[in-house]
């Protein structure tokens, strides 16, 4: 009897460490989520980087774009001075793990501010992403945006 308590309350642990580490996942995907934005906010190839895996693709409302194609969206607002503030908002739907892989879909809410008449617009999308934990580190493996209506 003593060692079938003593299994229930080892499994009981186990599990509330799994559960504790799912949440730190979450919170972890959340900033590199967060943080791969930021490419497209205050252009700036540096968060791809930290934030990509080399191969990285981004399906974007019917097309394929890689490293290049962030490149040269980054390249053409950084010619010119920034004209917005942009916030996002990510509301997970669902988030799935398998041992080093993730699959997460969330509503993705842009607040768009003008810097020069301060009008705002909100964007929203659906989205998904694939990330895979590389040494202790999630990173983005692909992700598909489509525009919500």
């Amino acid at each position: 009897m003593k060692r079938l308590a003593f299994l229930l309350i080892l499994q009981v642990f186990s599990f509330q460490t799994f559960a504790q580490n799912r949440e730190k996942d979450k919170a972890e995907i959340l900033a590199v989520l967060t943080d791969f934005f930021e490419t497209f906010t205050h252009p700036d190839m540096k968060y791809f980087d930290r934030n990509c895996s080399s191969d990285f693709q981004l399906l974007e409302v019917g097309e394929v774009w890689e490293r290049k194609e962030i490149q040269a969206y980054v390249d053409r607002m950084t010619a010119k001075p920034l004209t917005f503030e942009r916030t996002n908002q990510f509301d997970f739907i669902k988030v799935k793990f398998y041992k080093n892989m993730a699959w997460v879909s969330y509503y993705n809410t842009a607040t768009i501010r003008s810097l020069q008449d301060n009008s705002i617009k909100k964007r929203e999308w659906l989205e998904s992403i694939i990330l895979e934990k590389v040494k202790g580190r999630w990173v983005l493996q692909q992700m598909h945006s489509s525009v919500k209506k």
